[in-house]
């Protein structure tokens, strides 16, 4: 033996009911020999009496062990417990022969994994608790039994468990790779909640807390598949690869422009396929007695060189929304410019207009200066405009005006020359 390592511990031995008709016999000898007072034996009466007490206080003690064993007293089980102690007295269970420590871990792994979570007695006496969240699905052979649990659970002859179905909330996730109905390939991930089909609530101090349809059990007991390399994949992994596959369907239904849409709400496509992923799940009979709470899905994620790609597309969308609007706003300013000439040229005819049919009532004018006269003022109105002297140089105004000037000083000195 090497050294750190003691003495493996004895085995217990179990006489289960050979013991206990043993010590009824050995008590039954003794009350057989015994005598009174006055030195009559006993005999049969002493045998009989001596067996009975002795059977009597093997029941009162079962009882008493039973108190911190078994359920409360009139609860299902509770016949069905005392029934387990007394089987474990008439057929013991067989002992595991002692060894060492490595011995014992390699001996773990031979638990099967769908009762891992379950505690060693369901193995070894057949019966156990199962916690509050837990629900045994029971079959007999190939045929589906019954749902056991939560609570103490005893499995009947022949049955056995064929799973150990969680009642809480279940959440599971997919990566998934689809391509848009422009041929664009994207990613995301897919996110399911989902639990069994549960009963309404009951509020009541002793009811269950995830109270459960029998029938659900029934239906998620067969809802399993047989995996590539024969690996059994569980009802609650049928869920994430159905929505997975319902994703890529529905991400084929739209370009990738339309994916990246939403309203004033902020929601967009990705909203609406999720809602019709939930709904088809719901309908799906390989998740028959499966709850779908809810679906959701990730950010769209995409290759470098696609994104790259619709980064140039958006910079050059938004080039030629400016250079439309650049077009749009010069064209308004000519149209503007075009306005205002046009509407100075209208004033300066109808001032020379006016000006001659006043001529016409004064004959001592002449037609000429008063012509020339007109234009020019209206020549130094239109250069005083603001618009125009945004759009003409400062030294051709200044110009300008000078030159109307001096127009006007020739025609004085004419005036004066004439009187």
């Amino acid at each position: 033996m090497k050294k750190g390592q003691g003495t493996p511990p004895k085995q217990r031995t179990e006489f289960g009911i050979l013991g206990l008709v043993a010590t009824v016999i050995i008590a039954g000898v003794i009350g057989y020999t015994l005598e009174d007072a006055t030195g009559y034996p006993f005999k049969t009466f002493g045998m009989m009496w001596w067996a009975t007490a002795v059977f009597v206080a093997f029941l009162l003690g079962l009882l008493y062990y039973a108190l911190f064993i078994l359920p409360i007293p009139g609860n299902e089980g509770w016949a069905e417990g005392l029934r387990l102690l007394w089987r474990n007295y008439y057929a013991p269970p067989r002992r595991p022969e002692p060894r060492s420590r490595s011995g014992r871990r390699r001996g773990q792994t031979a638990v099967p994994p769908h009762l891992a979570h379950l505690p060693p007695s369901f193995i070894s006496l057949r019966s156990g608790i199962a916690r509050s969240h837990q629900v045994l699905a029971l079959t007999k052979g190939t045929r589906f039994s019954r749902p056991a649990g939560p609570g103490f659970v005893v499995l009947y002859k022949g049955e056995n468990v064929s799973q150990v179905i969680d009642l809480r909330r279940h959440t599971r996730s997919q990566h998934v790779k689809a391509n848009t109905r422009d041929g664009i390939p994207v990613e995301l991930d897919v996110f399911v909640l989902f639990r069994i089909w549960q009963e309404e609530p009951d509020l009541g101090p002793d009811s269950d807390v995830y109270p459960y349809d029998p029938e659900a059990v029934f239906l998620v007991n067969y809802a399993g598949s047989v995996e590539p390399g024969d690996n059994l994949r569980r009802w609650s992994g049928q869920v994430a690869s159905q929505a997975a596959a319902l994703l890529v369907t529905e991400i084929a239904q739209y370009s990738l422009e339309q994916l990246y849409q939403v309203d004033a709400n902020g929601l967009g496509p990705l909203n609406e396929i999720r809602q019709r992923i939930q709904r088809n799940l719901e309908r799906n009979d390989m998740l028959s007695g499966v709850e779908i709470l809810s679906v959701g899905t990730g950010k769209l994620s995409l290759r470098e060189d696609v994104a790259g790609q619709r980064l140039k597309q958006w910079q050059t969308h938004w080039q030629r929304e400016i250079m439309l609007k650049q077009a749009a706003g010069n064209a308004e300013a000519e149209r503007r410019i075009k306005r205002a000439r046009a509407r100075a040229q209208i004033e300066i005819i109808e001032n020379i207009t006016q000006n001659i049919l006043a001529m016409h009532r004064d004959e001592n004018i002449n037609l000429t200066e008063v012509v020339t006269l007109r234009m020019i003022e209206a020549f130094e109105e239109a250069v005083t405009d603001a618009s125009l002297q945004a759009l003409i140089p400062q030294p051709v105004l200044t110009s300008m005006v000078d030159s109307s000037r001096e127009m006007i000083t020739w025609i004085e000195e004419q005036e004066d020359e004439s009187s």
